[in-house]
């Protein structure tokens, strides 16, 4: 994969219908690196770190077992779940809830096994390991902070704790966000990994919406510019109960409700549905302008072996 976007692949754009088909919720939104590609590093400018009451939890849960058990539920938006020391209960929870689709993403450097074994226990149906790297060198300029090695030993162990503890269906993944640093490692690093029996997800880089710069989007073009799948398919929900605008307003620059005074059908119906309907209808320049000059929508695709 060539780390420019190529916007032919962004082909989801189309609404969910009523509810979100994917939920992404900040149990936790602290992290325990600085990635050079994210933006973490500056939250607390935006939004103080937290975690996401219990209550609230079950309140979202609850309503996502009516509404759509079927949709898939991001244990994490913009943070590391293995400092969360309850995440196993939450996913437990989620799973005896009824929901089908329960999925963290990570870093994987606090992914050891006594962890890994609880999530696999609780249900857990996938698991993502951002790694971006197939040498230790690149690893180190991408995931500052973090261990090459002890990443690489504890997603081979996750590996073999499923075909231990899981039910079969339950997966694991490594991610590889292709940028210009590292776009020569794509097919080394898929090898690898395919060759150890994990799976491996390929996609573009971001810019969280003009945040960190991301050389493979292009100016934006209206007459050929599509629906942003993130506004389209998913609802993003802060540890404090409110709702960004998308899966790349990591600092909930642009709120759309609160999931504390609303239900989540409500929220999805109101502010994002009116950003919804701009979108399908080309009123680009209409929208907040985070999201009016937001290029992120080019990388709304990926790519899985």
């Amino acid at each position: 994969m060539s780390y420019l976007s190529d916007v032919k692949k962004v082909t989801r754009t189309e609404a969910s219908q009523g509810f979100p088909e994917v939920i992404l919720l900040d149990n936790l939104n602290a992290c325990n690196l600085q990635c050079s590609m994210c933006d973490h590093p500056n939250m607390k400018q935006y939004r103080p770190v937290e975690r996401m009451d219990i209550g609230l939890y079950h309140k979202i849960i609850d309503e996502i077992a009516v509404e759509n058990p079927h949709a898939r539920i991001w244990q994490i938006f913009f943070g590391d779940p293995f400092l969360l020391k309850d995440m196993d209960k939450r996913i437990k929870y989620a799973k005896d809830q009824g929901l089908t689709d329960v999925v963290l993403n990570t870093n994987g450097v606090l992914m050891d096994p006594d962890k890994s074994e609880q999530y696999i226990k609780a249900g857990l149906d996938a698991i993502y390991v951002g790694i971006d790297a197939a040498r230790k060198e690149t690893y180190d300029k991408i995931r500052v902070g973090g261990d090459f090695e002890r990443v690489r030993q504890n997603v081979l162990a996750y590996r073999d704790l499923l075909a231990k503890y899981g039910n079969g269906d339950q997966k694991l993944f490594v991610q590889f966000v292709v940028s210009e640093h590292n776009d020569d490692q794509v097919g080394e690093f898929r090898d690898y990994w395919v060759g150890e029996g994990v799976g491996v997800k390929i996609r573009p880089k971001v810019s969280w919406a003009g945040l960190v710069e991301a050389k493979n989007l292009k100016e934006n073009d209206p007459a050929n510019r599509k629906p942003c799948y993130w506004l389209m398919k998913a609802m993003n929900i802060c540890a404090d109960g409110e709702v960004t605008l998308c899966s790349v307003d990591i600092h909930c620059r642009v709120p759309c409700g609160n999931i504390k005074e609303k239900t989540m059908k409500e929220v999805w119906n109101g502010k994002l549905g009116e950003y919804q309907k701009m979108h399908n209808e080309k009123r680009f320049a209409e929208l907040p302008q985070m999201c009016a000059d937001c290029r992120d929508w080019q990388s709304t695709y990926a790519e899985f072996y």
